[in-house]
């Protein structure tokens, strides 16, 4: 699958290829977060494969009106299950203007539309109000549960997390119409 970007409204995800990792991680410099946005590119923003040399990670860095605004992944967990994830990170700069919840139109088009999935997952873990926040903003999303002590936090404690998920016919009947432009 061949495409340079994702455009919806304000909102365009430009996707991250191993030929232009050079030009991210300089796009990524200056901010007075960019270790933690460039460690976060470095461990799960860059294209990842299977055995059968699918892809199974589809980063993107993220502009808002022209504006590097973050970075936004989706992740397939299961083919065979029709299943996938995603992810994002805002920089603090450009957070509280909706960008992680104006990423997902693009992002669920890809998912449902041009790969064929049935479910999408995100969660946060429990002390990330604001993400959880954005989820909840995210038409379609639908909380599902506590997952009690599932993952380390970054430092180091076990933490819950709490879960959403959007299926492919709620994807249908709230995004089916939503224009999103796929940039080659």
């Amino acid at each position: 699958m061949r495409f340079r970007a994702l455009r919806c409204g304000d909102v365009t995800l430009h996707r991250i290829h191993e030929g232009n990792l050079d030009h991210v991680r300089a796009l990524f410099a200056g901010y007075p977060d960019s270790p933690y946005m460039a460690s976060e590119l470095e461990n799960n923003y860059r294209p990842e494969y299977d055995e059968q040399h699918r892809q199974t990670v589809f980063g993107f860095y993220v502009s808002y009106r022209s504006e590097l605004a973050g970075a936004s992944l989706l992740g397939i967990s299961s083919f065979l299950e029709a299943r996938g994830f995603t992810g994002a990170d805002t920089f603090v700069h450009m957070r509280g203007k909706g960008i992680a919840p104006a990423s997902k139109p693009a992002l669920y088009h890809l998912g449902f539309a041009l790969l064929g999935l049935n479910r999408v997952e995100t969660g946060c873990f429990a002390s990330n109000v604001a993400s959880r926040r954005s989820m909840e903003k995210t038409p379609g999303l639908v909380y599902e549960g506590t997952l009690r002590q599932y993952a380390r936090n970054t430092a180091g404690v076990f933490e819950d997390e709490h879960r959403f998920a959007i299926l492919r016919s709620d994807w249908l009947s709230l995004y089916g119409k939503v224009a999103v432009e796929v940039l080659p």
